[in-house]
């Protein structure tokens, strides 16, 4: 058995949206290198995360980005910014974060199962 397995009723619970990041910005207030992205979730509305993909990407690199995000989760506040959803990536051993994103594109708002 997988160490900290979950129930499919857990996994049910976690709604994992795709979305178009519209803006990023370098985020100096954070203690780790990040960024500040508005992600556009289509009905589901916009949202705000920080990101700490600053090892792969550049914030003109993302704008246009098609993501997948955490969107259930309260607020966290990092450095005086409210990160309201959690983009999802692959993290290597050295921190390097590389985005997940749908194989083909899709509308934004679509809940990931």
């Amino acid at each position: 058995m997988v160490e900290n397995s979950i129930t499919w009723a857990d996994f049910e619970k976690i709604e994992i949206l795709t979305g178009t990041i519209v803006q990023a910005e370098n985020f100096p207030e954070a203690r780790k290198p990040a960024y500040k992205l508005t992600i556009d979730f289509g009905p589901n509305g916009i949202r705000r995360s920080s990101a700490q993909l600053t090892s792969l990407y550049q914030p003109d690199q993302l704008t246009g980005m098609q993501i997948v995000a955490v969107v259930n989760f309260p607020p966290k506040r990092i450095a005086g910014f409210d990160s309201e959803c959690l983009v999802l990536g692959a993290v290597a051993d050295d921190g390097t974060v590389t985005l997940l994103q749908t194989e083909r594109p899709t509308a934004n708002g679509i809940r990931i199962a």
